[in-house]
C-alpha cells in the first residue's frame, strides 16, 4: 500500500515520536510510506530507509494529486499532535489514539491559542480580544458536542477553577473517533471505552512492540560508576518524562522511608523534568536530595543500559490518561522488576508480570515493595523472567506487525466517516477544504 503517516518524529521529545519510528521500521519493507510531520528538525537517520518525509503542509497537496491508500494518524494528549487535527476530518483513516484523554492538549490549542496570547499581551484591544474569543467559542463548540448535558458548565469549570481532574473526566475523545474510519489503541480498557462512547466505532487492539537490548554486564557497572551509583546500591528507578502524574513525590516519600532500613538505597531518575527546581526542592524537603541522581532525558540508544542500572523500577501514574505506556513496556522487555499503580487499564499485565502497589496506600506498597524485594534476589529474577516471558508472547514486533497490517487492510475497506450535520464548524470545514470548497461554504 502507499501509505500517509502523520506523527511527530525523532528528535521530537514525544515517547510517541520514538514509538513512530518503531512502528516504520516494522512496516517499511511492505508499503510506500510517506511521513508528514510539523517540526523545525528531524532526523531521517531516525528512520527506515525508504521512508519519505514532508512537512505537513504538503499533505492534502500530495493526497489531492495520488490519493493514498490509507492514512495513519498517531494521536496523543500532547502538542507534538496538534496538526494532526485538521488533517483528519479531511481525509479519514486509521487513527492510532495513544491517549483517551485527549482534553488537555485540545483544550490548549484554543484557550493558548496565538490569538489568546496576543490578547493577553494586550488587554485593551478590541480586535485582539474578539479573536481570542473567538478560539474560547470553539473550544466550548467541541465540549458542548461531546457532553451535551454538561457543555455549558464545563468550559467554565475548566478556566475558573485549580482542579486538575476535570479534563480526566472528559476526556474529549469523541470527535476524532468520529472522523477516523478506524480507530486503534493499545489496551482492552480504551477498546472498550471508545466502543461505549462512540458504538459504531470500528475498534481495533495492535500491541505495542518492545524488545529488549544486549547491555554487557561490564556496561552496566561502568554506567552505575559515571552516575555516582555503587556495586553495593539497590537502585529504585524511574523512567520517563517526570511529571506531576509520575507521582515522583510518593516514589521518593517511599524511598525515604525505606532508607531507614536500607541504608543503601538510591533513586535514579531518567527523563526530562518538566520543573527541573521544582524537583530538586521536593527532593530536598523529603530528605532524599543526597540519595537521588537525577539523569535528565538520555539518548534512547543508552536507555536500555541505564535500565538495567536500576535494581527495581517503579512506574506509578495518577491521574492517568489510560495510555499504554512505551517506556513501561521497555521496561518489561528488558526483564526489569516493576511495581506499577494499580490501575484498570493496567489489567492486560499478569499478576505474576508486574508489582501492583494499591491507590489506597500506593506510598506504603511502594515502600514494602523496595523493602521486600532489596532482600529477595529470587523475587526480583522471577518477575524478571516473567515480564520478558509476557513480552515475548503478547508484545513483540511480529505480533505489532500483524496488529498494522490488519487494522490497515481493514481501514483501507471501510467506508469512510458520514460528516454530521452537528459536528463543530472546523471539523466540518476541514471536510470541505480538503474537497476543494471555500470554508464558510
Amino acid at each position: 500500500m502507499r501509505l500517509a503517516f502523520l506523527s511527530p518524529i525523532p528528535p521530537a521529545p514525544s515517547g510517541i515520536a520514538d514509538y513512530a519510528a518503531e512502528v516504520l521500521a516494522v512496516l517499511a519493507r511492505a508499503h510506500e510510506i510517506h511521513v508528514f510531520h510539523a517540526q523545525k528538525v528531524v532526523d531521517p537517520l531516525a528512520l527506515p530507509p525508504g521512508v519519505r518525509v514532508h512537512h505537513v503542509q504538503g499533505f492534502l497537496p500530495r493526497h489531492r494529486e495520488k490519493p493514498f491508500d490509507v492514512v495513519v494518524y498517531q494521536m496523543g494528549n500532547g502538542s507534538a499532535h496538534d496538526f494532526v487535527y485538521p488533517a483528519l476530518p479531511a481525509v479519514p483513516g486509521l487513527l492510532v489514539l495513544h491517549d483517551l484523554v485527549l482534553h488537555h492538549a485540545r483544550a490548549r490549542m484554543f484557550l493558548e491559542s496565538s490569538a489568546a496570547q496576543a490578547y493577553a499581551r494586550d488587554l485593551g484591544s478590541t480586535e485582539k480580544r474578539r479573536e481570542a474569543e473567538a478560539d474560547r467559542e470553539r473550544y466550548r463548540n467541541e465540549v458542548a458536542y461531546s457532553y451535551p448535558s454538561a457543555g455549558d458548565r464545563l468550559p467554565f469549570a475548566h478556566l475558573n477553577t485549580t482542579g486538575t481532574l476535570l479534563p480526566y473526566a472528559y476526556p474529549l475523545f469523541r470527535l476524532p473517533v468520529e472522523a477516523a474510519r478506524v480507530v486503534a489503541v493499545h489496551n482492552a480498557f480504551m477498546a472498550e471505552a471508545v466502543r461505549e462512547e462512540v458504538p459504531e466505532a470500528a475498534v481495533v487492539r495492535i500491541p505495542m512492540a518492545a524488545q529488549a537490548a544486549l547491555v554487557p554486564r561490564d556496561g552496566v557497572l561502568a554506567l552505575r560508576d559515571r552516575l555516582g551509583l555503587g556495586a553495593d546500591d539497590f537502585v529504585v528507578g524511574s523512567f520517563g518524562l517526570i511529571t506531576a502524574e509520575k507521582q515522583i513525590e510518593t516514589l521518593a516519600r517511599a524511598v525515604a522511608r525505606a532508607a531507614v532500613h536500607l541504608p543503601r538505597v538510591r533513586l535514579l531518575l531518567v527523563g526530562e523534568a518538566k520543573d527541573p527546581s521544582a524537583l530538586r526542592v521536593t527532593l530536598g524537603r523529603l530528605g532524599v536530595a543526597e540519595r537521588t541522581v537525577v539523569a535528565g532525558r538520555v539518548p534512547l540508544w543508552t536507555l536500555p543500559a541505564h535500565m538495567e542500572a536500576a535494581d527495581l523500577v517503579v512506574n506509578l501514574r495518577y491521574p492517568t490518561a489510560r495510555e499504554t505506556s512505551a517506556a513501561l513496556l521497555r521496561l518489561l522487555a528488558q526483564g526489569r522488576p516493576t511495581v506499577v499503580s494499580d490501575l484498570e487499564h493496567l489489567s492486560d499485565l499478569p499478576h505474576d508480570v508486574v508489582v501492583r502497589a494499591s491507590l489506597t496506600d500506593e506510598e506504603g506498597d511502594v515502600t514494602r515493595a523496595i523493602l521486600r524485594l532489596a532482600g529477595s534476589t529470587s523475587g526480583r529474577s522471577r518477575l524478571s523472567v516473567a515480564a520478558r516471558r509476557f513480552m515475548a508472547r503478547e508484545h513483540s514486533r511480529p505480533r505489532m506487525r500483524e496488529g498494522y497490517e490488519a487494522a490497515l487492510a481493514l481501514t483501507r475497506e471501510a467506508e469512510p466517516p458520514r460528516v454530521r450535520p452537528t459536528w463543530p464548524p472546523p471539523w466540518k470545514e476541514a471536510v470541505r477544504a480538503a474537497e476543494g470548497e471555500a470554508p464558510g461554504t
